[in-house]
């Protein structure tokens, strides 16, 4: 029970898929004659089951040949003068029906050979022919003026059905029992419809009067002149003649049109991408130089160079209140003045650089300005600056006032 329970959906629904493949095989399989091999009927098959040695035949007595097939079935195409429909497996649709009424009411010759008459169903109910009985493996005869005219007396079939002509229709061969092969007069011209495909065979042609059987059929299209056309259309060879006519013209390729549009629609509201995924690019951490670089380009395309400047000025007052030993946020002509009692000839740089600061400078100026700074706040040693400070507070007579609040009063008195 627990592996019972345990049993995965998919190999439940692969079986049933598989049985089910396996029964429609045995179902739709088509006939096979005594040999095993399939019965095709097809110009395109060199087996005995096959009409290619009918095709060769018709070709040797003289008689043109041609094939129906294509994306669209239309027997007026070629202009034949003869339809062969030999067994055909695909069904044949209303709008091919209206077509083959047509081609014999114009004067055509339409011939149906057939042992299920499925696929054919819509035709014979069109000329009003039906399927009886099981016709008996053997010879039987053949009759009316065209056998006779071509010498066919027996015909000879290893499989077959019987035939009921309806009201219109002329007994051409005949069993025992019931008619064979019977033939319809429909316009101008004739429909034949024989109940065995056993004298177009390839490997039964040449049995009894078969062949002649077949030229009778077809002795007034010959006479016309026209190719006999085989129809190849209704064996499933009708390729189309481009890839939008699978697309426009078949239920699979209107099937893979909506797909494709439900599968484009569901990537792009899902926001899935394509293609494989991208490697993130691993870019270098930025150096200081760089966010300075950023910095000042920000501050130009702003126009607010007046930012640098107030920068660079108070930088230039902080270092001289440093070098002093005073509060940096004193006014700066009491900070300039010290210098100047401290240091006369840098306090006319000094001084110099401040008035220069407070106005517009080019970017040249600007980093002039800074390095005449860094030059005039040069490092001095411990015992210079306290020197210079001491020195600069008393020619100024300021020690000990507002000037340098945070100053310690021991400092002061010194």
């Amino acid at each position: 029970m627990t592996a019972l329970r345990r049993l995965n959906p998919l190999y439940a629904l692969a079986a049933v898929l598989f049985i089910a493949t396996v029964g429609f095989s045995v179902l739709t399989a088509d006939d096979t004659d005594q040999t095993g091999l399939e019965r095709t009927a097809s110009v395109y098959d060199e087996g005995p089951a096959g009409t290619a040695v009918l095709r060769r035949w018709l070709d040797g007595l003289g008689v043109p040949t041609a094939v129906l097939q294509g994306d669209v079935y239309r027997p007026r195409a070629a202009s034949p003068s003869a339809v062969l429909i030999l067994g055909a497996t695909e069904a044949l649709a209303p709008g091919d029906v209206a077509e083959l009424r047509g081609f014999v009411t114009g004067g055509g010759t339409l011939v149906v050979a057939t042992e299920a008459g499925v696929a054919e169903a819509l035709l014979l109910d069109a000329f009003d022919v039906r399927l009886t009985g099981v016709a008996v493996l053997g010879d039987h005869d053949a009759a009316g003026p065209r056998a006779a005219l071509t010498g066919a007396r027996r015909l000879t079939i290893d499989r077959g059905r019987e035939v009921d002509p309806g009201g219109k229709g002329l007994v051409i061969a005949r069993t025992t029992d019931a008619p064979l092969a019977v033939s319809i007069r429909e316009g101008a011209g004739w429909v034949h419809v024989v109940g065995s495909l056993a004298p177009f065979l390839s490997g039964q042609i040449g049995d009894g009067d078969n062949g002649r059987f077949v030229l009778a059929l077809l002795d007034e299209a010959i006479g016309h002149g026209g190719p006999v056309a085989f129809d190849e259309y209704h064996h499933g060879a009708h390729p189309p003649a481009d890839v939008l006519a699978v697309v426009q013209r078949t239920w699979p390729g209107r099937a893979l049109v909506a797909a494709g549009l439900l599968v484009f629609l569901f990537v792009v509201l899902t926001g899935r991408r394509l293609g494989p995924p991208l490697p993130i690019e691993h870019r270098p951490a930025r150096s200081s130089l760089d966010h300075v670089r950023a910095f000042a380009g920000l501050v130009r395309r702003s126009g607010h160079e007046e930012i640098a400047r107030e920068r660079i000025r108070r930088e230039l007052r902080q270092g001289i209140a440093r070098e002093l030993g005073l509060d940096p946020a004193a006014p700066a002509e009491r900070l300039l003045g010290a210098f100047e009692a401290a240091h006369p000839g840098r306090a006319r740089e000094a001084r110099d650089l401040d008035a220069q600061l407070a106005r517009p400078l080019r970017d040249a100026e600007l980093l002039r300005s800074v390095r005449r700074i860094d030059q005039l706040l040069a490092p001095l040693s411990p015992r210079r600056r306290e020197r210079s400070a001491a020195y600069g507070l008393a020619r100024t007579g300021e020690a000990g006032s507002s000037l340098d609040p945070g100053v310690h009063p021991d400092r002061r008195a010194e």
